[in-house]
């Protein structure tokens, strides 16, 4: 009888597998690397963060799938909180505008509830210490203020939300030639 502990080679890099997992014998690595969103997406981190690259090197049509799905994993990570707390937050802007064009207004609205919440009076500064320094703090010593209670239920709204982003997502990543897949 298999479990999780009863390990194989992954048939294309060799590292151990769970027998149970069912990849097709390929680790999580091997099995995205066959996913063209996930290697574009995984490409586009890259040139960003590669030096002499940058996000400024990237087209319009790879700014707004960065900035996107960057801003969808963070939020699924760990909330609003974290997107705006990371680096992330820097491409605000962009991703409410990204929002508009792909016309996903439920995320739209909780994007711009969030705003709302933890820059009450302010534009979301692109400087991540400055935006930084302008967040509300939490004490966890104390109850969780109100804010935090706003922003998790926001959160818990968001993972609510039926995922209509990724497959619009997808189709502007094909349309773009962003990718080039058979599905």
């Amino acid at each position: 009888m298999s479990d999780l502990t009863e390990k194989v080679p992954c048939i294309e890099c060799g590292k151990p597998v769970s027998v149970k997992l069912g990849r097709g014998g390929r680790c999580l690595r091997c099995d995205l690397q066959r996913n063209p969103f996930f290697v574009l997406y995984d490409t586009l981190i890259k040139r960003v963060h590669v030096p002499g690259g940058g996000f400024d090197f990237l087209s319009e049509s790879e700014k707004l799938y960065y900035t996107l799905t960057l801003f969808q994993n963070e939020v699924n990570n760990g909330g609003f909180h974290q997107f705006f707390f990371n680096n992330s937050g820097s491409y605000y802007d962009l991703v409410e505008s990204g929002l508009e064009k792909m016309d996903e207004q439920a995320s739209l609205q909780l994007l711009r509830e969030a705003k709302s919440i933890v820059f009450p009076a302010a534009s979301v500064p692109r400087d991540t210490e400055a935006r930084r320094d302008l967040m509300p703090i939490e004490d966890p010593e104390d109850a969780p203020p109100m804010w935090v209670q706003k922003l998790n239920e926001l959160d818990h709204r968001f993972y609510a939300n039926l995922d209509t982003l990724t497959p619009k997502l997808e189709a502007f990543a094909r349309q773009r030639g962003l990718v080039h897949d058979t599905k």
